[in-house]
């Protein structure tokens, strides 16, 4: 009977064919590959652009800042570590708060709060007001905006996604290409205090980006099998047969819109007779209902209930950023093979469904957040040799990463260069790391390539010219030092998620990259302190530089042998898990009644 069959209700969501047919798979978020995607892609550039630009040439207000209060340059240069530093601590957290309250709100919250802070910072009359407003709140405020408009250009595309993100972190280069210069100029003409005010306004415009972060709303795109159904369909069917099919669908949709509204009458009834006894009357079909939602309750909980309205839908905890395990792949979806095997059922094969424990807790904020925060920062991951060696590496590269930003231009000035001329290598670096993203996101689409050992050989020559640098005399030779430096760090940052997805697989991706984040942030805060030292017991910058690409050079020798110990816990799981089911346990005799 007509009555009986599925109808299916087509519509249009984020570009796509979409149905609420629940034979087509659980709903999901569907990227447009375009669209506003572009504009969030914009949107995400120039947040790079103002953010990583800041932050990457802070190191030329040390030196303003130690004249300035007449301290050493490593007190000051505690400011700039703790900025670097929470901007990556605050990852894991900034995640969460993105899961409970979207892309759009957290980078507009974060652009207020760092610009709020550079702004009071600029009255500051000790250090260590400096480093809670530029190093603690700054850090936190960048880290509110940077996270989001990283992840958000993920969920707009699909084929697209290598692109759209390679362009949106090259703002990352091209910020500190620009602003390098422009904090000199700033220095020069307004000193400090001014240039932060600058920086805090430039950071309020983050606001204005975030705000583009439009939300996707979830949907179930149409399968393969039913839309090669329809174009067969529409290209065979006369007009007045197609006429007459859309009329019977449309009377076939009124007819179930009429049983829906009878299912919410039985609930209401439902909820009624728990709530209020009626003395004397039973209601069989209450007490049915009751039944079969409690045996529902034991199972597994869906996604979208029978007959659910797109409100409820778009209110479920499977359309939340950390619900995906691909929210923080920046590469191409080419690599993956859960994409190769069926590209069409990919994004609900990466959607995670909520448990039960989401029901449960009633959709309580607090709830949501820390358990957002507890996928990423599970610790049972430790116990994976692969994952220890790469997070170890990670945790030493992050010494010796910002040192160079910090005392480069400062070397030069040493060696004689003017100011101008100094700031210009950290243009140089943005420059060079912009092509190198680009470069290496091209490299990574390949299937051929090992981007383990791209990996490696980027931080082995990043390490090595780092410590050759005290014996570049000139400044052209430090040009060319900026150009390696800029190169190397390109590979190992446009790298690193790609990394974690070959050694460690996708669906841990999300845990490993938090767990990530906070030791990398921890060694960002002590790194260009600890270079400082360096510097005020010699007097010079050599001993900072050798600190620094020693570490740089450490990791990159740590990465080698991350192939052979991943294929032999591979190997080692497999094993273990064919005997765990080889073996099968002798179930116990049942005890005999006793009469």
């Amino acid at each position: 009977m007509a009555n009986n069959k599925s109808v299916e209700l087509k519509q249009m969501k984020n570009g796509e064919i979409v149905e609420d047919d629940a034979d087509d798979g659980p709903p999901h978020i569907v990227p447009p590959d375009g669209g506003w995607g572009w504009v969030v892609m914009i949107a995400s550039f120039f947040c790079n652009i103002i953010v990583d630009g800041i932050i990457f040439s802070f190191g030329l207000v040390v030196t303003n800042l130690a004249e300035s209060f007449d301290v050493p340059v490593s007190t000051v240069s505690w400011v700039a570590s703790l900025l670097a530093g929470f901007y990556l601590l605050a990852g894991p957290f900034v995640s969460s708060l993105a899961t409970r309250f979207g892309f759009r709100l957290v980078a507009c919250a974060g652009s207020v709060v760092a610009g709020l802070s550079f702004a009071v910072a600029s009255l500051a009359m000790s250090v260590e007001f400096l480093y809670v407003f530029i190093g603690v709140l700054g850090g936190i405020g960048m880290g509110l905006v940077y996270v989001p408009a990283v992840v958000a250009v993920g969920f707009y595309f699909e084929k697209r996604r290598a692109l759209a993100t390679g362009i949106a972190v090259c703002g990352s280069g091209i910020g500190t290409f620009v602003l390098a210069p422009f904090t000199t100029w700033l220095l020069g003409y307004y000193g400090w205090r001014g240039t932060l005010l600058i920086h805090g306004g430039l950071v309020l415009n983050c606001a204005i980006f975030g705000a583009m972060f439009r939300p996707l709303e979830p949907a179930k795109k149409k399968s393969v099998r039913r839309q090669l159904a329809d174009e067969e369909v529409s290209a065979g069917t006369p007009l007045m047969v197609r006429i007459k099919k859309e009329r019977d669908e449309k009377l076939r949709s009124d007819e179930r819109q009429e049983t829906t509204q009878t299912d919410h009458f039985h609930s209401s009834t439902n909820s009624l007779n728990n709530t209020v006894k009626l003395v004397g009357i039973k209601s069989k079909r209450s007490s049915t209902l009751t039944d079969s939602s409690a045996s529902l309750g034991k199972k597994e909980t869906p996604l979208l209930a029978a007959g659910g309205s797109k409100r409820s839908l778009a209110n479920q905890d499977d359309v939340r950023p950390l619900n995906r395990d691909d929210a923080f792949y920046t590469g191409s979806l080419q690599r993956l093979p859960q994409y190769r095997e069926n590209p069409a059922s990919y994004h609900a094969s990466v959607t995670r469904i909520p448990d039960a424990v989401d029901e449960a807790d009633g959709g309580k904020k607090s709830s949501r957040c820390m358990r957002a925060v507890s996928s990423l920062i599970q610790f049972s991951l430790f116990k994976s040799a692969t994952f220890d060696l790469l997070c170890f590496s990670s945790f030493i590269t992050f010494l010796g990463f910002f040192v160079p930003f910090m005392f480069l231009a400062a070397r030069a000035e040493q060696l004689g260069a003017d100011k101008e001329s100094a700031s210009f290598l950290l243009s140089i670096i943005g420059v060079t790391n912009t092509v190198g993203r680009v470069v290496c996101g091209a490299l990574s689409d390949h299937p051929k390539v090992n981007v383990l050992f791209v990996n490696n050989a980027a931080l082995t020559l990043g390490g090595v010219v780092t410590i050759a640098t005290p014996f570049f005399p000139a400044y052209e030779m430090l040009i060319v030092y900026a150009c390696l430096f800029g190169l190397s760090i390109a590979c190992f940052a446009s790298l690193r998620s790609i990394l974690m997805v070959e050694l460690l697989g996708l669906e841990n991706l999300t845990n490993a990259f938090g767990l990530c984040l906070m030791f990398t942030g921890v060694s960002a805060t002590v790194g260009g302190p600890l270079a400082s030292m360096f510097f005020d017991a010699t007097n010079d910058y050599d001993a900072s530089f050798y600190l620094s690409g020693s570490m740089i050079l450490i990791s990159g020798i740590l990465c080698y042998p991350l192939g052979y110990i991943n294929r032999w816990e591979k190997r080692r799981n497999n094993a273990a898990q064919h005997n765990k089911q080889k073996v099968k346990p002798v179930p116990e005799p049942e005890p005999l009644a006793v009469a």
